[in-house]
């Protein structure tokens, strides 16, 4: 298989099929020539049903009860193995150019790790690359909340990026076992990247189209942050490069 798309998503079918629809549209123009998506149903109540979601060859892998993303990631990773896996979020829209551009990212630049430019309804930008401070505030999403326009579209090299829409090789998502399952909630996709660079794996962010992201659009709890974030500042503070912060 080229490339395995895998969803992690718990309830909201109507979303979800949305992405599925936009999804299906972006693999059709990255013209691969073997592609499978893998959903899985991180507890839903009422479990999916392939009819609902309209896509007919889409394997769906239920957990009946709620488990981390990064669990439900390598699992479905593991479900159909791949020379690339693409991590989507459920309410992540590609633009249908958008996976077209990664790859060419991932094979012009010899990236191992490749993410997208994200916006808000609003058009502003909810991710176009990950920066690190050296306070309390970690790891942060750089010009977040800015008018998309005003961003250059200039392929980019950040030491991280968001597990929201995410393109890594096999090769390289094998030798760091995946995403780390100690994460709860968030930070899994900032430590899978660092952990890649400590490998020397090139870490980049394709630019050139906006995907649309309603930004944890499942799941709204104001803390389902915080156990995550303390792991992720346990292990890695004062071991990433200081970016600075962009607001002064």
């Amino acid at each position: 298989m080229e490339l395995t798309a895998v969803i992690s998503s718990y309830g909201q079918p109507a979303l979800l099929r949305t992405c599925l629809i936009m999804l299906e549209r972006a693999l059709a123009r990255a013209e691969l020539r073997s592609t499978a998506i893998v959903v899985m149903d991180n507890g839903t109540l009422i479990p999916y049903r392939p009819a609902e979601l309209g896509v007919a060859d889409a394997r769906i892998v239920r957990f009946d009860n709620r488990h981390p993303f990064s669990v439900a990631c390598n699992r479905g990773a593991r479900e159909i193995p791949a020379a690339r896996y693409l991590f989507l979020n459920n309410d992540v829209f590609l633009h249908p150019e958008a996976l077209l551009e990664m790859l060419d990212v991932m094979r012009d630049h010899e990236a191992g790790i490749v993410g997208a430019r994200l916006v808000l309804p609003d058009d502003t930008i909810q991710h176009c690359g990950v920066r690190f401070d050296g306070g309390e505030r970690g790891p942060y999403h750089q010009d977040h909340g800015k008018p998309s326009a005003i961003v250059t579209r200039v392929t980019s090299f950040p030491q991280a990026v968001t597990g929201a829409a995410m393109v890594i090789d096999h090769a390289v998502f094998t030798a760091l076992g995946g995403f780390d399952e100690v994460f709860p909630f968030g930070y899994e996709d900032a430590d899978l990247c660092l952990r890649a660079r400590q490998l020397g794996v090139r870490i980049a962010c394709a630019q050139g189209w906006d995907s649309l992201h309603l930004e944890s659009f499942s799941d709204r709890r104001p803390d389902r942050h915080q156990a995550s974030r303390r792991l992720f500042l346990e292990r890695w503070r004062g071991r990433y490069a200081i970016d600075g912060d962009e607001n002064g």
